[in-house]
């Protein structure tokens, strides 16, 4: 039987979003269907639009199912969301949300942040005194990844959010997700969730309640440690890409 996989960026974001992710599919799939929402990617930002979202998704994933028996569904932040919103509406194999801005603004993570890094500084600290290299290389790592991925964080807010088109976008993605949290049920595809414990964005709570729905026997709900929002696009996401690769093959 063929099989295809749609791949679902995030909010203000493009198919980029999966770059480390696709060279491991491409032996798994017949088709990698990597959509670009209206108003993202080299599309006029202010053309994103909730409506038309939700119309490219239905007719793509029509499309799909015309010459695809098998299906499987990836999602990241808003993307994540929107997979939730298509295993609402169509029958298709595995489900698998990075991430899903189903639920959105963190508020416990600085607290959990900061805690995070006075351990890794205490920790080095430590380990310097008691000149054991070991301990102190890996805690100069873990330092090392916490602000590498608060680079790449901060470089994609100076790029995406911080434009005119900011309130606007934000409005259309608050209807669009909005409207999936009113239709959200059950999920009954076997699923994967991957969320990261220093996520800026979306709460725990948006990822562990869609896998409280998930009526899958197949289903598995994963907390990276030491990783953020940015998940998929992080530099340090190689654990994360064999995880999705194992469930998918699984």
């Amino acid at each position: 039987m063929k099989k295809a996989i749609l791949l679902l960026h995030g909010w203000l974001s493009d198919p980029s979003d999966f770059v480390s992710l696709i060279p491991k599919l491409k032996s798994t799939y017949d088709h990698i269907e990597s959509l670009t929402y209206v108003g993202h990617g080299d599309d006029d930002p202010f053309n994103f639009d909730s409506d038309k979202t939700f119309e490219l998704l239905h007719n793509t994933f029509k499309n799909l199912q015309l010459n695809y028996e098998i299906i499987d569904v990836v999602g990241f932040s808003l993307g994540g969301a929107l997979a939730v919103y298509l295993s609402q509406h169509y029958a298709f194999n595995k489900l698998v949300l990075l991430a899903p801005a189903n639920k959105y603004l963190n508020f416990r993570f600085t607290l959990s942040r900061l805690k995070h890094l006075f351990k890794c500084l205490y920790m080095y600290q430590k380990a310097v005194i008691a000149k054991d290299e070991e301990q102190k290389e890996l805690y100069k790592m873990k330092l090392r990844n916490v602000f590498e991925d608060d680079k790449v964080s901060l470089g994609f807010v100076k790029e995406k959010y911080l434009r005119k088109h900011f309130r606007k976008s934000f409005k259309q993605f608050r209807k669009i997700i909005k409207t999936i949290n009113l239709e959200t049920k059950e999920i009954k595809n076997p699923l994967f969730i991957a969320w990261g414990k220093f996520d800026q964005l979306v709460p725990h709570s948006s990822a562990r309640d869609l896998y409280d729905i998930c009526s899958n026997d197949t289903k598995k709900f994963v907390v990276y440690e030491e990783m953020s929002h940015t998940l998929i696009i992080s530099k340090n996401n190689e654990k994360l890409v064999d995880d999705i690769i194992n469930f998918l093959n699984s």
